[in-house]
């Protein structure tokens, strides 16, 4: 576990939800950094990660995580993908019940990209999720897309489980748990 057994590791993000799933999964606290990171304009969300920890890591943070999340239509070649954020921006979640209404086939992937830098190299961990995307919303509405995603394997969307159900079934969950393992972390 370099590194991180003498500094606290720093998640890049102005999300507070992102940082509390976050410490659930890895099973350790975590420090906070709200900076603006800007998003590149590319077609995957590995770029877009690697492209956002080069800028963190420019601010001499260390050891860090960013992330980028994506969630794209199989119908439509993985759109909107990793501009979901720009499509819940400006159409907010009505425009991701409209197209998948308009769609014969709503499945879609759900995608988190972790960057870690460790003080040294970085790495990359990624997580992948399908399931369905619903044309009416389910659960509370207060983190994303949650409440229109359902995961395959189960009858919920994420925004109707309970935060350890989540963690199972969730992109997030998939990627954290990869970057707990080549940390060393014992699962909680």
């Amino acid at each position: 576990m370099a590194n991180v057994e003498h500094h606290q590791l720093i998640l890049v993000s102005s999300n507070p939800n992102k940082a509390i799933e976050a410490e659930r999964i890895l099973g350790m606290p975590l420090l906070r950094v709200s900076l603006s990171l800007p998003e590149i304009q590319a077609s995957t969300i590995e770029e877009i990660t690697r492209f956002k920890l080069e800028t963190a890591k420019s601010r001499g943070l260390s050891p860090l995580i960013v992330e980028d999340v994506s969630l794209g239509f199989d119908e439509l070649g993985n759109f909107p993908g990793p501009y979901v954020r720009w499509l819940l921006e400006s159409g907010g979640g009505k425009a991701l019940s409209a197209l998948a209404f308009a769609l014969r086939d709503a499945t879609a992937t759900a995608q988190c990209s972790l960057g870690y830098w460790d003080g040294g190299k970085a790495h990359i961990f990624d997580g992948q999720v399908r399931g369905m995307i619903l044309v009416e919303p389910r659960g509370s509405q207060n983190f994303g897309w949650d409440s229109w995603f359902v995961p395959t394997g189960s009858k919920q969307t994420f925004a109707e489980m309970t935060p350890e159900e989540k963690d199972v079934f969730s992109h997030r969950g998939v990627a954290y748990r990869r970057l707990r393992e080549h940390l060393q972390v014992p699962p909680g």
